[in-house]
């Protein structure tokens, strides 16, 4: 593994690094939802002139920017005015929106920013989960029981809707969980072309679930849903990387990692210290040590000794990546991992060049930020 030269001091205090990020999502959600755009981007990259440019349309990217813009405010009102509400926009297209795992994020934007039409998502998600239940990976059914749990906590009118497919989709999340490794697998479909989506998961895999299940537990004072959750942060704090890493992909059938890279920026920044916070706040474990190393990573603590923030653009690189033709070490790895070909996993993570940033920032990463950060409270 490639070590990089520390060059975010250990002194930089935690406040500070966190003031960092939160300033840059709040710039970067101002830009990518200009108030007279009707557009809801699904990336942004910078042109020659470094000047922004806009690519596709994401209301799923909407949704998670509304729901940590939403609890932002909760604890910081003064940025109302200065922060897009886009939840009209959200609501005005539900007939866009036919994916469950889509319709159960904009149910949570509704229901954490105490806006109306609510129960026309309540609604859909109780007729899409007849149809979808089976097609949910790890990553939709966490959603479906984190924006039922939200809902029963903040719209007690929408119990009837969602109360039976919170059950339900809490039951098929737990029989997900792997408690050999402490890993939660994909799916649980059956079929040849599944074995490898089923037992290699990734990093979302782990993470939506610690998220849901400790709302969940600390709701329903639900000691399983804490207790899976727990074991879950424990085990990809044991995997983290030597430079605060985050690793892409696991082995569920072995508990190791299958494929590190790339290392996303969203897991760094805000997918994990929302998670771990959300699973350290019912067990009070404190693991304010490795949501720290992985700030520092996005701060210049990385393989290519770079700072991934531009403040003044709010943007954030999406990850650091392998610099290799096709990405195919990806797959190969996969591969190799079921085959149980540890010399050849090994192996092939040799076969690239040196590393490179994608240079490309999504919404939905500076909307996590907001949310992770929205009321932290962490000692250094």
């Amino acid at each position: 593994m490639i070590q990089a030269a520390r060059i975010v001091s250990e002194s930089v205090a935690f406040s500070q690094m966190i003031d960092s990020v939160c300033k840059t999502a709040k710039a970067g959600l101002c830009r990518f939802y200009e108030q007279s755009s009707t557009e809801l981007p699904y990336s942004t990259t910078l042109s020659s002139h470094n000047e922004w440019k806009t690519h596709g349309i994401s209301i799923r990217y909407a949704a998670i920017s509304q729901i940590g813009i939403a609890e932002w405010l909760k604890t910081h009102p003064e940025d109302k005015a200065y922060l897009p509400n886009l939840w009209p926009k959200i609501a005005n297209n539900h007939h866009k929106i036919t994916d469950i795992g889509d319709i159960a994020l904009a149910l949570w934007a509704g229901v954490v920013g105490e806006k109306d039409r609510c129960e026309l998502f309540a609604k859909e998600l109780s007729t899409s989960w007849q149809s979808q239940a089976n097609l949910c990976n790890a990553v939709e059914l966490a959603w479906i029981v984190q924006s039922c749990t939200a809902a029963l906590s903040e719209r007690k009118a929408l119990e009837l809707y969602i109360e039976p497919i919170l059950n339900e989709a809490r039951r098929r999340l737990l029989s997900l969980f792997r408690p050999q490794h402490n890993l939660f697998q994909r799916h649980n479909r059956s079929g040849f072309k599944e074995v490898i989506s089923r037992r290699i998961a990734c990093f979302a895999d782990q993470v939506y679930p610690i998220l849901a299940l400790s709302n969940y537990g600390l709701l329903f004072n639900d000691k399983q849903s804490i207790e899976i959750a727990a074991k879950t942060t424990e085990q990809i704090c044991r995997l983290q990387g030597p430079l605060g890493q985050w690793w892409w992909h696991y082995d569920t059938a072995n508990g190791k990692v299958c494929e590190e890279y790339p290392v996303f920026s969203v897991h760094q920044d805000s997918m994990v210290p929302m998670a771990i916070m959300a699973s350290d706040r019912v067990t009070s474990r404190n693991h304010t040590k490795e949501i720290k190393a992985g700030l520092q990573w996005i701060l210049g603590n990385n393989e290519l000794n770079q700072n991934l923030l531009l403040a003044e653009q709010g943007i954030i690189w999406r990850d650091i990546e392998k610099r290799e033709p096709a990405k195919v070490s990806r797959s190969l790895r996969a591969l190799l991992c079921v085959s149980g070909l540890r010399f050849l996993h090994s192996l092939a993570d040799k076969c690239f060049i040196g590393f490179c940033i994608n240079r490309e920032c999504r919404p939905y990463e500076l909307g996590w930020v907001l949310y992770a950060w929205a009321d932290h409270r962490f000692k250094e």
